[in-house]
């Protein structure tokens, strides 16, 4: 159906069969003539039934010619072997000018056609999870899918849902507008339907349609083959887990027949269809998950901008100089986005560049959400990442423009690799090292020896992992590194420990302190759901001694550790300190008063987040974060900051609904265990801001100079007049 090899073996088959022939393509020109040839020689009576022009009550197969046979043939093999040339020939669809038109795919069509090649060129069973912006046309080529199903598989049991029963029967209307317009001699002829809940067909196929506010499960008590349900963030949230996982996906068996859709924008972030999607994205590298997950982003799509848009908003002659920086920010993002996924950039060229058609009428757009308060909704609607889709439905303590910001630069930073720690076995336990699976062999490994920096001999691998885009990217266990150690630089690791249970994460973020080489980044980045406090040891001290460069002095300088000690991280503290490591945040016990502190007295060390400490941490990364003063690399660092909300009863912060914050705790502790006793911060970071390095800063205001003139005796007696500045 989608892969030229399977294509080509399916007609092969069908022609080394004894009777058959070799089926001839024909062109779109060509088909048009076969299906006018055939309308000429039937007309319809004022029932509808088809009256045969050459003999008149005689069925017009009767009184077909061998030829016209044999091009009746020829066209439903080859409309039943290959679905492009069935929906290129013969599916007529209405436009989005109400116009009748032949499908010609768009881009993001093309792209979900491609995926389905592929897969079924692995002979999997072909079911997806699909994130989308709005207007993709997903729905319609899916919808075309399930009628080649039904038309040209006999016995095929097909399922269409969407959020309401008025939804799926704007879907069913799709696929029967292309029903109702294909060649009569193409259609086997309905037995049975019924408006809005059944279509049965004379080869013995059905189209059920449901819906997500029905009470029994979908596909309950049945074993469907084929099935496509739409707008899935709409659902009962109460409902949903047992409509689909309990009901359908356990209906449905995999095969490389079976074809599954699950696909709708993002409603809000941390429910159900958000923790469909993450798990798909964490599952699917290593096949773990049923569902293959596929983001398209709204710049795929055949609608924006349409030259109607254009011709009322035309783009500005000199717009390329003078966009607004956030409107040039998303363009790069989107192009880096581009150029890390495979299935983006195989369609649209590794090279490929936003056009400035499409940057204005983002602009615009944005422009017109941001005064109606409504940017939430319009980020959602038209995402350009899968971060970007699930927007909080809490108010975040961070604006819209803000976390726009941090999403579109993350997406537009350099990986230099995902990596996996390799060890001996009695260090790294082997559940935690990374399966060959997910290895990348065509790329070289670093090797790291603890003993230039502690003197003792262990010696770790960090493995090259497959990178397929951040789409696919489920954001745990795989180490993400943006920048490699620099000597001169001051770096810190901030860790937030957990229990190892998927309850919450085991969080290492690397930090290079800001300098005059540029301001404060996130380096590198691990969380895994898998590990507790005493697995999280190695991963500290080989990224700890990778991470170890020369002072100024030449000195080796370790980085500094702020490990958080009261969930057990003081066990893997105490093991990397036997081993020789020493840099570890002091810890005030008591809160500051009036004597001079004096860090050299502080005799704890590590990170306990006691409720002063946690509270005080959030302060300085949400200020540091909402001044930019932060280059943030990694978009699920962003994603948690979209989450973080404040408690409008006590003066804290925390995650909201089903959200994380290891990461904002990870990075928190090292950021306060650098900046709190940097006296220079503020100084640092205002000259920062001047010199243009902190794009969410205001620019510098003009100088202003008080001016003297002179006075009305003084210009009558000098004959001066002047108004300069002083």
């Amino acid at each position: 159906m989608f892969h030229p090899r399977i294509i080509q073996a399916t007609l092969a088959r069908w022609a080394a069969h004894p009777g058959n022939f070799e089926p001839e393509y024909h062109s779109v020109i060509e088909a048009e003539r076969i299906a006018a040839h055939f309308n000429s020689l039937v007309e319809p009576d004022e029932n509808g039934a088809l009256v045969n022009l050459r003999a008149p009550g005689k069925d017009w197969r009767e009184t077909l010619e061998p030829d016209e046979v044999r091009l009746i043939r020829n066209e439903m093999i080859l409309c039943r072997a290959d679905f492009h040339y069935f929906a290129s020939r013969y599916c007529w669809i209405k436009s989005d000018e109400d116009r009748v038109v032949r499908m010609d795919p768009w881009i993001s069509q093309q792209i979900f056609l491609s995926i389905l090649a592929e897969m079924q060129g692995e002979e999997i069973a072909l079911m997806l999870i699909v994130l989308k912006a709005r207007q993709l046309g997903l729905s319609r080529i899916i919808s075309e899918i399930l009628l080649h199903a039904v038309l040209f598989f006999a016995h095929t049991n097909a399922f269409l849902a969407s959020s309401t029963e008025d939804k799926t029967g704007l879907l069913f209307d799709m696929l029967d507008f292309v029903l109702y317009r294909l060649p009569f001699w193409m259609r086997p002829g309905e037995k049975y339907r019924r408006e809005n809940k059944f279509l049965e067909l004379l080869n013995g196929s059905a189209l059920t349609l449901q819906h997500g506010q029905q009470s029994t499960g979908i596909a309950r008590g049945t074993t469907p083959t084929k099935a496509h349900i739409s707008e899935l963030s709409e659902f009962d949230e109460f409902k949903v887990s047992d409509l689909i996982d309990s009901a359908l996906l356990r209906a449905m068996h995999d095969s490389p027949q079976t074809f599954l859709v699950l696909e709708s924008t993002a409603k809000g972030m941390n429910n159900w269809w958000h923790d469909k999607w993450k798990s798909a994205k964490a599952g699917w590298p290593e096949r773990r998950s049923r569902l293959r997950p596929l983001f398209l982003p709204w710049f795929v799509g055949g609608l924006y901008p349409k030259s109607h848009w254009l011709r009322a908003h035309p783009v500005p002659p000199d717009y390329s100089t003078r966009m607004l920086p956030w409107a040039a920010a998303h363009a790069e993002g989107a192009e880096q986005y581009v150029r890390q996924t495979e299935y983006l950039y195989q369609r649209l060229g590794r090279d490929w560049k936003m056009p400035l058609e499409q940057i204005w009428y983002y602009e615009c757009e944005r422009d017109a959400a941001i005064r109606e308060r409504r940017l939430n909704k319009f980020l959602q609607e038209m995402p350009a990442n899968d971060d970007e889709a699930f927007q909080s439905t809490s108010i975040s303590v961070f604006d819209n423009d803000t976390l726009v910001f941090y999403r579109d630069n993350a997406h537009g930073q350099e990986l230099l690799g995902a990596y996996g720690l390799v060890g001996a076995a009695e260090v790294v336990n082997p559940r935690l090292q990374p399966p060959e699976l997910l290895r990348n062999p065509n790329l070289p490994s670093i090797t790291v020896r603890c003993e230039r920096t502690t003197s003792y001999p262990i010696q770790f691998e960090l493995v090259p992992l497959r990178f397929d885009g951040w789409p696919l990217e489920s954001g745990v266990d795989k180490i993400y590194v943006w920048e490699m150690p620099v000597p001169g630089e001051t770096y810190g690791i901030g860790m937030d420990t957990s229990d190892g249970i998927e309850k919450d994460r085991t969080v290492l973020e690397g930090l290079r302190k800001g300098s005059i080489n540029g301001p404060t980044k996130q380096v590198f980045e691990y969380a895994s759901g898998k590990m507790n406090a005493l697995d999280s040891w190695p991963f500290a001290l080989a990224l700890g001694t990778l991470y170890s460069v020369p002072d100024a002095t030449g000195m080796e300088q370790q980085p500094r550790m702020a490990i958080e000690c009261k969930g057990h991280g003081d066990m893997a503290q105490n093991l990397i300190r036997q081993m020789g490591w020493h840099n570890f945040h002091p810890w005030n016990d008591k809160q500051l008063d009036n004597r001079t502190p004096k860090l050299s007295h502080f005799h704890k060390i590590g990170v306990y987040t006691t409720s002063w400490f946690r509270d005080g941490m959030i302060e300085m990364l949400v200020k540091m974060l909402r001044d930019g003063d932060i280059e943030i690399a990694s978009p699920f660092f962003v994603q948690e900051m979209a989450s973080l909300q404040g408690d409008q009863f006590v003066q804290s912060l925390k995650a909201g609904y089903g959200g994380f914050d290891d990461r904002i705790m990870a990075f928190g502790f090292i950021l306060v265990s650098l900046y709190k006793w940097d006296a220079d911060y503020f100084r640092s970071a205002k000259i920062a801001a001047y010199s243009g390095r902190n794009p969410l800063a205001r620019a510098e205001p003009k100088r202003q100079y008080a001016q003297w003139v002179y006075s009305y005796q003084e210009r009558s007696d000098t004959g001066i007049y002047d108004n300069r500045e002083y």
